[in-house]
């Protein structure tokens, strides 16, 4: 089966400690809009100063089975749009688990609430809201935000809409331990998971002033003279980011805030595939809501049983002859060999489905060996430039990228490539080698709009950031950076539109083929 999503789905009911100063409604600040969705669907976010309040107090109880109280603290928002998908609550002093199966009495030193956006009152009421917080203190949320949804459950590493009864309670505390806790209000039961007891917030190293700037230059400069990208994006005033961002490298007090100093430099490139990685982790950047437009549970639904034929490539053929195989990823070495050994499952079939709608990326070269096997002979399908020169806008010649058929088979059949927007980097080279096969037609969203042939860049400090290199064109020579490649039928679909038996994109497909003429033998011999 199908392992393409990791999807948290938890519960909550609460008791929340009332305290005496009303200040503002929060569900008259944040109204939800979004609703949860059994389709997997991660959501970008975002916490400005306008996302952080102060609360005279805060306590979550269940009965007489789970209680943590805090004092004064602050609260900060992750949101998309007005709808408030996570809560970081800091206390201003450590507060206490005073009933739990596991933790009680150690000291919290923080809250990560997740919730259904439409109870945002009932977690936080106007009682315990005092008003306005200190936007400082968001860097200190978005290091823990980001960390949690990093080593928990979500979908592509964003979180998710959870059922309106529910919500998770991740806590730091003094003792050094993480206690998480799961709470189903319907079911009146308690939850802890013991696995996350040690997979605390990490601790950055001490770094002084003048390590700090040492390392951002060397980013800074490194970007300055290798990023093409800059000759397409004119809006951004990379010296004055320098200036906005180097003052507050100098007062990071240790490798990981200077970590997300300089991952909030990078942001303002808008660019999927620059990441910032300190001691290993990856620190919170760029990103953008990327919807998935497939349903795994419909695969068997509509195409008969799924076969695994190894990492990344699953199969099936329909009761009508019509084959359907879905690449993965492109980081297996053995891809290539795999994918013949199915193909030549496919020698008779009436049409053929390649579905790259879960696939991020990898290998560029095993992308050519699979798209080989289509194309009738070597073509273009994409140009790249790279810096050649000091200025941003010195850029060298536009270098062609061309694949070969294989030399053994050669699939004649009607085929249909499927993509979206998880479709991303190698994976969209992919998409181009396909589009350049004469028996193929696309269909679905268009792709992510990220290729950079990227280097990694060892700043120090433990440090490490991914910086791409080229200006990423289709075979014309025309930029798909940002917007991505268009499908030659764009199948318009929401979330809701993908359940455990419904995927408008492979029913599309399908549709298509078996309103074609059947050609024979579809995989044939090359002549030597």
């Amino acid at each position: 089966m199908k392992k393409k999503q990791t999807v948290s789905i938890v519960w909550i009911g609460i008791t929340v400690f009332v305290g005496s100063i009303s200040a503002a409604d929060l569900a008259k600040e944040y109204p939800a809009t979004l609703a949860y969705s059994k389709q997997p669907q991660g959501y970008t976010w975002t916490c400005k100063a306008k996302d952080v309040w102060k609360l005279a107090n805060f306590s979550l109880t269940l009965d007489d089975q789970f209680k943590v109280q805090v004092g004064p603290s602050q609260v900060v928002f992750g949101c998309h749009g007005t709808n408030v998908l996570w809560a970081a609550v800091l206390p201003d002093e450590p507060g206490k688990i005073t009933k739990a199966s596991d933790g009680q009495d150690e000291q919290t030193t923080s809250l990560w609430l997740r919730f259904h956006p439409g109870r945002i009152s009932e977690l936080f009421p106007d009682d315990i809201v005092l008003g306005k917080g200190d936007a400082k203190i968001i860097k200190r949320a978005k290091v823990l935000a980001g960390y949690k949804m990093r080593t928990s459950w979500h979908a592509g590493g964003r979180p998710m809409v959870t059922p309106r009864n529910s919500t998770i309670v991740d806590m730091e505390t003094k003792e050094r331990s993480r206690r998480f806790f799961v709470i189903d209000n319907e079911k009146k039961t308690v939850e802890y998971i013991d696995a996350f007891r040690n997979r605390t917030v990490p601790v950055g190293k001490e770094v002084d002033a003048d390590a700090a700037l040492k390392v951002f230059d060397k980013v800074w400069n490194a970007f300055d003279m290798e990023y093409a990208m800059f000759a397409v994006k004119s809006d951004v005033d990379w010296p004055q980011l320098r200036d906005n961002y180097r003052p507050a490298a100098a007062k990071a007090k240790n490798s990981r805030e200077l970590a997300h100093v300089i991952s909030g430099m990078l942001e303002h490139l808008k660019d999927l595939h620059i990441y910032v990685r300190v001691d290993g982790d990856y620190v919170e950047g760029f990103s953008r809501n990327r919807p998935l437009n497939a349903s795994v549970k419909a695969l068997s639904h509509l195409l008969g049983t799924l076969e695994d034929a190894g990492t990344d490539i699953d199969y099936a053929r329909t009761k009508d002859g019509i084959g359907y195989i879905s690449v993965d990823g492109l980081r297996d070495s053995e891809l290539a060999d795999k994918f013949e050994r199915v193909l030549y499952k496919m020698k008779d079939t009436r049409g053929l489905i390649i579905d790259l709608r879960f696939n991020g990326g990898g290998s560029e070269p095993l992308a050519q060996k699979v798209a080989g096997y289509f194309v009738d002979r070597e073509r273009v399908y994409a140009k790249s430039q790279y810096r050649n020169g000091p200025k941003h806008s010195d850029l060298g010649p536009k270098h062609e990228r061309k694949f070969k058929p294989n030399e053994r088979w050669h699939y004649v059949g009607p085929v249909i490539v499927l993509h979206g927007q998880v479709t991303m980097s190698s994976a969209e080279a992919f998409v181009l080698m396909m589009r350049q096969c004469p028996n193929v037609f696309t269909l679905g969203d268009r792709t992510a709009g990220s290729s950079g042939n990227p280097r990694q860049i060892d700043a120090g400090a433990g440090i490490v950031v991914n910086l791409p290199r080229w200006i990423p064109m289709d075979a014309d020579g025309k930029s798909f950076d940002t917007k991505g490649i268009s499908p030659d039928a764009h199948i318009e679909s929401s979330a809701n539109d993908f359940t455990d038996e419904q995927d408008p994109v492979l029913g599309a497909a399908l549709k298509r083929l078996r309103d074609s003429k059947p050609v024979g033998k579809t995989l044939r011999r090359r002549p030597d």
